[in-house]
């Protein structure tokens, strides 16, 4: 060298190819073939096998409480590819009282309707810390009217998340391929604001799978006849001025935090700023902090399930908020599993749905919904009366006077004229106190009290839900999913019909009682 010092200098003349040859076969056979058991973990944070979260932040891994890895490394049948250097939790955890500074300041800066917003979304950005590494990860949707302030609250959860996807421009593929393989919270601005309500729909139908277990697993079809595999985990937070057409299924993974627009006088627009660049400095802390709280998850989970089972809360429901409140107690909580459950549980009591505003979503019910509202034509008449007026006026009192023709001038139709159109659209109402025929054969029933028979093959019930989601067949899948629904293997007379495979569904579970007055 240059200061005269020696130095020594290996260069490769030749090798043994043999000796390469069999050092290498003798690897491939210790490594396994590679096939579809083998999971490609890209960077977010997975669970390990003893339940403890693992970062994998492209370069590096890191299992909590244990040494750091390198990506590229292997591990049973998981494989840590490498990828470029992703953010990386703090190394000092945030304060309890930093967190509440930062719930206080979303309390006071955004106007929630209901109460319980702040805890709400602490909660989800509690729980988008961990990505898939815990079973149930809640999903979010901020709704508002314009000027609520819905972006800039999605900017704040988005700056305290230092690993995580943003757009505000996507659709389903899009969101498949961009998060493939990884397990980091997704943020999407605008979900619903365009006018393809079908694509936002489908990024809806992509949290139903992505929200439990080991999330969603789908296989695309690729070139050459490849299959490529999708794989998408981890919470999901939408922003938009409204929420695109849910189902039953969606209500029951998604937190709809509604805000509202700003107190008259208010300006918040700085405010929001400096809210955001504090969430940038200390979002790293808040994620460790999440961290370190991964093993009182389990014990709090199961205090808040129990609580909210107590206050009545839907079933398909507790999964979604004890899971919104635990991510909460890990950045808000003491560190320990709370003792006060029923005050946090009181806090969220705007977003507890009971059993009842569970069934008035249920497909059923919205299908019964659909079909009571129905107008239809009375005979040949000018007059037009609802499916729902029909059945009532069938259940009611017969004028004595003229019972063929008209009833009183309120009920302005007879019993028989109702029952005789009803009849037309394959419907047939049985009063539970339904007389014998005249050759004193009972009325067909499936059970006792009032109930309704459909007759699925019915041209016009059918046409009644043309260009419904319960067109063609399905509406008789829905009919079927009612608790009373029987299906009888006999002939039901309907009107001048005799028809097989009719539905039977008792009028009370469809909304009638067996009084004359059940409004």
């Amino acid at each position: 060298m240059a200061d005269g010092s020696e130095v020594e200098e290996f260069v490769t003349v030749d090798f043994n190819k043999n000796q390469a040859s069999a050092w290498l076969m003798a690897e491939c056979r210790r490594a396994g073939l590679y096939g579809d058991h083998i999971k490609i973990r890209r960077p977010g944070v997975w669970p390990g096998d003893d339940g403890r979260p693992i970062v994998h932040c492209g370069d590096e891994v890191f299992p909590i409480g244990k040494r750091p890895i390198m990506a590229g490394t292997r591990e049973g049948s998981q494989i840590w590819a490498a990828a470029p250097p992703e953010p990386r939790p703090g190394r000092e955890a945030a304060t309890r009282d930093e967190v509440l500074h930062l719930e206080r300041e979303i309390g006071r800066l955004w106007n929630f309707r209901r109460e319980g917003g702040e805890v709400a979304v602490l909660g989800l950005l509690g729980c988008a810390y961990f990505g898939a590494a815990i079973p149930w990860r809640p999903a979010g949707f901020l709704t508002g009217a314009a000027g609520s302030g819905k972006s800039s609250l999605l900017a704040v959860i988005r700056n305290a998340c230092p690993m995580s996807f943003y757009t505000n421009d996507t659709t389903k593929a899009g969101i498949e391929q961009s998060l493939d393989g990884r397990a980091k919270p997704t943020l999407i601005d605008e979900a619903s604001d365009k006018e393809d309500q079908r694509g936002a729909r489908a990024l809806l139908d992509l949290v139903l799978s992505a929200s439990g277990g080991e999330g969603t697993k789908g296989s695309r079809g690729g070139k050459e006849g490849k299959v490529r595999h999708i794989e998408v985990a981890g919470s999901i937070l939408m922003a938009s001025i409204a929420p695109p057409d849910m189902k039953a299924q969606h209500f029951g993974r998604f937190t709809i935090i509604d805000l509202d627009r700003a107190r008259l006088g208010a300006d918040h627009n700085e405010a929001h700023r400096r809210l955001q660049g504090w969430a940038t400095e200390h979002g790293a802390r808040l994620w460790r902090r999440a961290l370190d709280g991964w093993q009182i998850i389990p014990a709090c989970t199961e205090a808040f399930r129990a609580a909210l089972k107590d206050e009545g809360c839907a079933p398909r429901d507790i999964d979604q908020l004890s899971a919104l409140l635990t991510g909460y107690w890990v950045l808000a909580g003491d560190g320990a599993p709370p003792r006060a459950v029923g005050d946090l549980v009181d806090a969220m009591a705007g977003y507890i749905r009971d059993e009842a505003d569970v069934l008035m979503l249920d497909a059923s019910q919205q299908l019964a919904n659909h079909l009571l509202s129905q107008i239809v034509q009375v005979q040949r008449s000018t007059e037009r009366r609802s499916v729902a007026d029909l059945i009532r006026r069938v259940l009611g009192e017969e004028d004595a006077a003229r019972p063929d023709i008209a009833g009183t001038a309120e009920d302005s139709i007879s019993r028989i004229v109702a029952a005789e159109v009803l009849a037309q659209y394959g419907i047939r109402v049985i009063r539970a106190d339904e007389p014998k025929n005249r050759r004193g054969v009972p009325a067909p029933r499936k059970a006792a009290g009032l109930g309704i028979w459909f007759w699925p093959g019915s041209s016009p019930l059918k046409a009644l839900f043309r260009d419904t989601p319960y067109s063609g067949q399905k509406f008789e899948y829905e009919l079927l999913r009612f608790e009373s629904a029987r299906k009888a293997k006999e002939q039901i007379r309907i009107g001048a019909n005799r028809a097989r495979g009719c539905i039977w569904v008792s009028g009370e579970e469809l909304g009638f009682g067996d009084g004359v007055n059940d409004g």
